[in-house]
């Protein structure tokens, strides 16, 4: 199975479009980066934020689509045209050298699975620039197998969601009734990247 764009199964929706030609699958998502916002967020966990800040990175699109979704103005299809702004890798290596310099934390991706290929390749780009902050992958745990192992080396810190544990309630919830057993195996291959979280 490849990873990603041109027959992308990035996520658990696996639905083998041709991002790169515009071909759109359920994140409604080309293969060009869009974001909605990159800042300092003072409000996730505390040891996430910390005093200065988490440099978090807003993907548009997303490959869940909850229907209690907090974000949903930058993650539905039908807004994403309005919310969104396409950058180059390049450009997003830019952005987290510039959350380094404002004193965030880390880096924080939020829903960033629908681009799990440009997050690894911006990455890489940053730190040949300098970036020295951890990497957190924030996301709501319907990755594929195939990208959480292809993140393997470049995120420091999972930050993952499990939203429901009840088929019939991520089928109500988000049409994705695989959404436990595949929520458990992105955990279970998180943990054995990274280990257990130990707060001080």
């Amino acid at each position: 199975m490849s990873f990603g764009y041109s027959d992308c199964r990035l996520c658990a929706r696996n639905c083998g479009v041709n991002r790169e030609r515009g071909e759109l699958g359920f994140c409604a998502m080309s293969a060009d980066v869009e974001i909605a916002r990159a800042a300092l967020h003072f409000w996730e966990e505390p040891p996430i934020s910390g005093t200065k800040g988490s440099g978090t990175v807003f993907f548009v699109g997303c490959s869940l689509g909850c229907a209690f979704c907090q974000n949903r103005d930058i993650s539905r299809a039908s807004s994403v045209s309005k919310r969104g702004k396409r950058i180059t890798e390049s450009r997003l290596a830019d952005i987290m050298l510039n959350l380094e310099s404002q004193g965030a934390h880390n880096i924080n991706f939020v829903t960033p699975t629908h681009f799990a290929p440009s997050v690894i390749s911006a990455t890489r780009i940053a730190r040949s620039r300098g970036l020295t902050l951890p990497i957190v992958y924030n996301t709501g745990s319907y990755d594929s197998k195939e990208t959480v192992e292809a993140l393997d080396g470049t995120v420091d810190v999972y930050l993952v969601d499990y939203k429901f544990h009840r088929e019939s309630t991520a089928q109500k919830m988000a049409h994705a009734a695989d959404y436990p057993a595949t929520a458990r195996e992105v955990i279970s291959a998180a943990v054995r990247q990274k280990g257990i979280a130990v707060i001080e």
